[in-house]
């Protein structure tokens, strides 16, 4: 699975040059080995599910702003229309 290049946020392609810098600057070590195939397999289960888990998490991070907005919008709405009325109780209750 590839995303297009427009997909990449600034935070996404500054830490992705942040670590390729890394890598480039590290030593080259000969015992280094290949992870085995279980594990590379492993890490790519990890990957897919962190890329499924960041696509469903989109929608509702998007949202959140519109539902707060929403929700303050509609308790000021709910206060302007019950402040004549709580006034209006005032007198009764002395």
């Amino acid at each position: 699975m590839t995303r297009n290049q427009a997909e990449i946020t600034a935070a996404e392609e500054q830490a992705l040059t942040m670590f390729m810098q890394q890598l480039r600057a590290a030593p080259a070590d000969a015992s280094m080995r290949v992870p085995g195939p279980d594990i590379l397999w492993l890490k790519a289960q990890l990957v897919q599910r962190w890329e499924v888990h960041r696509k469903v998490q989109l929608p509702i991070d998007v949202m959140e702003p519109f539902e707060i907005a929403a929700s303050l919008a509609a308790a000021v709405l709910l206060l302007t229309w019950s402040v004549p009325s709580a006034f209006d109780w005032l007198p009764r209750l002395f």
